[in-house]
């Protein structure tokens, strides 16, 4: 192994052995920044007209015009994936970070872990999923409830998409913490939380009464960092497969949001 390689690997392993009370102390930061960006735009907020319906016309304009931009970055992004192959520096990486995770976490917060991962599960979450689009339909935010759909619809197309792209396998390991299949890079449980959940924070923060706004967002952001982090925990995913996942899903998630948005404001202007 080339002597660069070698300093990458000393990096994952010493990052993957102490994973664990990292893990903690990320939490509590990203809790933090959350709270403390959701209580900032709370008071910015204030400042502008803080209702309205988006128009599922324009909401759908800017979603095709989004995921145009995502797919031609992604291709763009096909190159540094090369990275990603066996013997390259991110590929060196991640083998080592994935090892010394598996052989340093304790097995009870894997057991804690194997749990909170289903939060991201498909038999989870396609039943929220079509209950937060009903209950926001019954309840007149049509353009709200397309929305909804429209992200984390998407999200599950771009995943599908973006693994076909790479066809990274996964990590190769015999305890068998959970059963996976399929490719590994982007993960699609860090991608599709992303979404899920910042979309219930954001629709949070649009309807819910001034007190639970903030908390919703803090909620939201932990239990998007908590499930990503999980799967390498439970080494079902390589690190850089998560990091992608949190990064496509961040940007679909922004994508939808200021689509709605925009959608929403001009609502607003027209009604004027």
């Amino acid at each position: 192994m080339p002597n660069d390689h070698a300093d990458i690997a000393a990096l994952g392993e010493l990052l993957g052995a102490h994973a664990w009370p990292g893990f903690l102390v990320l939490l509590a930061v990203v809790a933090l920044a959350a709270g403390g960006a959701a209580w900032a735009f709370e008071h910015l907020r204030h400042r502008y007209v803080a209702s309205g319906e988006p128009q599922p016309r324009r909401l759908f304009a800017g979603l095709a015009l989004g995921l145009a931009l995502v797919l031609l970055l992604a291709w763009g992004f096909a190159e540094v994936a090369e990275e990603l192959g066996q013997g390259r520096p991110m590929g060196v990486f991640d083998d080592a970070m994935s090892s010394a995770v598996g052989a340093h976490t304790p097995p009870g917060v894997r057991a804690v872990f194997a749990q909170l991962t289903h939060l991201a599960d498909p038999w989870f979450g396609a039943p929220l999923s079509v209950a937060v689009a009903l209950w926001l339909w019954l309840r007149g935010h049509r353009g709200f409830a397309a929305g909804w759909v429209a992200a984390t619809g998407g999200i599950a197309v771009l995943n599908h998409v973006l693994k076909h792209i790479f066809e990274r396998a996964r990590p190769v390991h015999e305890a068998g913490f959970v059963q996976v299949s399929g490719y590994s890079f982007p993960s699609g449980h860090s991608s599709g939380s992303m979404v899920m959940y910042g979309m219930l924070g954001y629709l949070g923060f649009r309807m819910l009464p001034p007190g639970w706004r903030v908390p919703t967002v803090v909620a939201a952001s932990v239990i998007v960092f908590t499930v990503a982090c999980s799967r390498i925990f439970l080494r079902a995913h390589f690190p850089s497969d998560v990091i992608a996942g949190l990064c496509s899903g961040g940007a679909w998630l922004a994508v939808c949001i200021a689509s709605i948005e925009f959608a929403r404001h001009r609502s607003l202007k027209r009604a004027v």
